[in-house]
């Protein structure tokens, strides 16, 4: 069993890359994507995206046409294991993107990787790039 177990540890985690948690200063501005997609990042807690239908992205309904909405860092919630998406918290190592209008179907979560210099696209939380969409930044 001692055997077994340091094994089952490393195959867990296969696959998975760290986190960075980072200040909200750290993210605004404009990440690009490896098909050319692209969030634009505001200190007001607002983006623009455009061209998020590429192949990895569009099963989570997200559109080539220009969308805006909302992002946050998610913060712990009052009970242990818990968080939500808080747009007063001044760092986090992972962020909620809210879609607003004809774009709202578009779901998908941001984790900051890389020390900060990448922002991956995902719908696991155990697998922070999971969408094999990641982002950097371009100005």
């Amino acid at each position: 069993m001692a055997v077994i177990a340091p094994f089952l540890l490393l195959t867990a985690c296969a696959g998975s890359k760290p986190t960075t948690k980072v200040k909200a200063q750290l993210i605004t501005g404009t990440w690009t994507g490896p098909d050319n997609e692209k969030l634009t990042f505001a200190a007001d807690r607002t983006f623009t995206a455009s061209n998020l239908g590429s192949e990895n992205l569009a099963p989570q309904k997200c559109a080539d046409t220009p969308s805006d909405g909302g992002w946050a860092f998610y913060a712990p919630g009052k009970s242990q294991g818990t968080e939500f998406s808080d747009k007063s918290a001044a760092s986090g190592s992972w962020i909620a993107v809210v879609f607003h209008g004809a774009a709202e179907d578009c779901r998908f979560d941001l984790a900051v990787v890389d020390k900060g210099k990448a922002l991956c696209a995902t719908d696991d939380r155990d697998a922070p790039c999971s969408l094999d969409v990641k982002f950097t930044r371009s100005s």
